[in-house]
C-alpha cells in the first residue's frame, strides 16, 4: 500500500469520525453529536425529564464509547502509515539544500500526515484528562434512575450537564476535525504520487555504460 493510499484511506475514516463528530465519516460520527442530536434532546420544547434526558445521554455515549475510539485508532495508523512511508522514500541525512523538489515535497507530505496522527490521537488523553469529571457525574445520575429509590428530579441540573458535556464534546472533536483538514492538504496539496515519481526517475542521472 503506497502512502497516499494509506492517507486516502484515513481521509474516509477520519471523514467519518468527525462527522458522527457532520455528513460524512469520523467527521459524521463527531459533529452530527453537538449540533443536531444534543441540542434536540435538551431543548425546553422537547420537555424532556431527567431520568429520560439521562437515559438517552448514556445510550449516545455507550454507542460512541465502542465505536470512536476503534475508528480514532484506525484513522491515525493510516496517517501514521503514510507519514512513515513518506518518511523512508528520503534521507534524512541529505541537506536541505541538496534535495529535489520532490523529495521536498515527501518531507512536506510526512510532517503533514504526522501531524493529521497525533490530532486525531488527541481525543483520547483529551477524553481522560478534560471530561472524565463530567462523564462520572452524568453516569453516577443515571444509575440512580435505574436502582430503587428517588429518582433525579431537577432536570436543569441535568441539562446543565449535558449541555456541557456536549461543549466538551465540541472541542475534543475538533482534533479529528483539523486533522482530516491537514491530512486533505497532504494528500492533494503537492501533486500526484504517481508523477512525482515519474519526476524522481527522470532526474536521475543517466548512467552510460561502454
Amino acid at each position: 500500500m503506497s502512502a497516499l493510499t494509506g492517507a486516502q484511506l484515513g481521509l474516509m475514516t477520519g471523514s467519518f469520525l468527525s462527522g458522527k463528530s457532520t455528513t460524512t465519516s469520523l467527521f459524521s460520527c463527531l459533529l452530527s453529536i453537538p449540533l443536531l442530536t444534543i441540542p434536540t434532546i435538551t431543548s425546553p420544547s422537547s420537555s424532556p425529564t431527567a431520568p429520560i434526558l439521562l437515559s438517552s445521554w448514556s445510550i449516545l455515549y455507550k454507542h460512541g464509547a465502542l465505536t470512536m475510539p476503534p475508528l480514532a485508532f484506525l484513522t491515525a495508523s493510516l496517517y501514521g502509515w503514510s507519514a512513515y512511508k513518506l518518511c523512508s522514500s528520503f534521507s534524512s541525512t541529505s541537506t536541505s539544500s541538496s534535495r529535489t523538489q520532490t523529495q521536498r515535497n515527501k518531507e512536506k507530505r510526512y510532517k503533514l500526515f504526522a501531524l493529521a496522527a497525533a490530532l486525531t490521537l488527541a481525543i483520547g488523553p483529551f477524553t481522560l484528562l478534560a471530561m472524565s469529571p463530567t462523564n462520572k457525574e452524568l453516569m453516577r445520575l443515571n444509575e440512580i434512575q435505574i436502582e430503587p429509590g428517588p429518582l433525579v428530579s431537577d432536570v436543569e441540573e441535568v441539562r446543565e450537564l449535558v449541555r456541557k458535556w456536549n461543549w466538551l464534546h465540541t472541542l475534543r472533536s475538533l482534533g479529528p476535525v483539523v486533522g482530516c483538514v491537514v491530512a486533505w492538504f497532504g494528500v492533494f496539496g503537492y501533486g500526484d504520487e504517481e508523477e512525482e515519481n515519474k519526476k524522481v526517475e527522470a532526474e536521475k542521472p543517466n548512467v552510460k555504460t561502454g
